[in-house]
C-alpha cells in the first residue's frame, strides 16, 4: 500500500484513514445511530426482574471500567502537565486505556436498554444527551491524539492545548453528569 506524506491520508495498522474529518463524521453518525437504536430498544423492551438485575450489574461494572479508564487517562495527562511524564509517555499510557473506556461505554449503552429508563423524564433525556456528547467527544479525541502523536517532541501550540483541555473538560462533565443522574434516577 502506498503511503503519502499528507496527514490526511495517514493510516493506522488496519489501513483505515484516521486524520480525515469525514471519517470522524462517519464514526459520529454511526455512534449517533447506535445510540438512537439503543433508545428505541429501551422503549420497546420489558425486562424480567432477573434480566433487569443482570443489566444493572453490567451497567455498574461498565461504569467502573469506562469511567475508571477515563480517570486513569486524565491522571496521566495531569502528570504530563506537571512535567512528570513526557508527551510520548502520556500518549502511550492513554492509548492503552482506549479499549476499556470504549468497552465500558458500550456496556453502559447496551445494559441501559434493559434497565427500563423513563424516557419521558427530563433527567433521563439529559443523561442520554450527555452520553451522546460523551461519545462524540471520544470520537474527536481520537483525532486529537493522532495530531498530538504526529508532533513528536515539538512543543504543543496553544490551539492544541486548548483543544485538549476542552476535550478533557467535556469528558469529565459528561461522565460525572451522567453518573449523578443515574444515581438520582436509581433513588426514585
Amino acid at each position: 500500500m502506498l503511503q503519502t506524506s499528507s496527514a490526511r491520508y495517514r493510516t493506522g495498522t488496519a489501513g483505515i484513514p484516521h486524520d480525515s474529518w469525514r471519517i470522524v463524521a462517519a464514526y459520529a453518525l454511526l455512534a449517533t445511530g447506535t445510540l438512537a437504536a439503543a433508545v428505541w430498544i429501551a422503549a420497546h423492551v420489558t425486562a424480567s426482574p432477573a434480566v433487569h438485575t443482570g443489566g444493572l450489574f453490567v451497567h455498574l461494572t461498565s461504569l467502573v471500567v469506562g469511567f475508571g479508564g477515563v480517570l486513569m487517562a486524565d491522571s496521566f495527562v495531569l502528570r504530563w502537565a506537571a512535567g512528570r511524564l513526557t508527551l510520548a509517555e502520556t500518549l502511550r499510557a492513554v492509548s492503552r486505556l482506549h479499549v476499556p473506556i470504549w468497552l465500558g461505554l458500550a456496556g453502559l449503552v447496551a445494559s441501559g436498554c434493559v434497565l427500563e429508563p423513563n424516557l419521558a423524564s427530563t433527567m433521563t433525556r439529559t443523561k442520554l444527551t450527555l452520553v451522546l456528547v460523551l461519545t462524540l467527544n471520544g470520537i474527536q479525541a481520537c483525532a486529537l491524539e493522532r495530531r498530538l502523536r504526529a508532533r513528536g517532541d515539538t512543543p504543543l501550540t496553544g490551539r492544541l492545548l486548548a483543544w485538549g483541555a476542552a476535550t478533557g473538560l467535556v469528558s469529565q462533565v459528561c461522565w460525572w453528569g451522567a453518573t449523578a443522574i443515574g444515581f438520582l434516577n436509581a433513588q426514585r
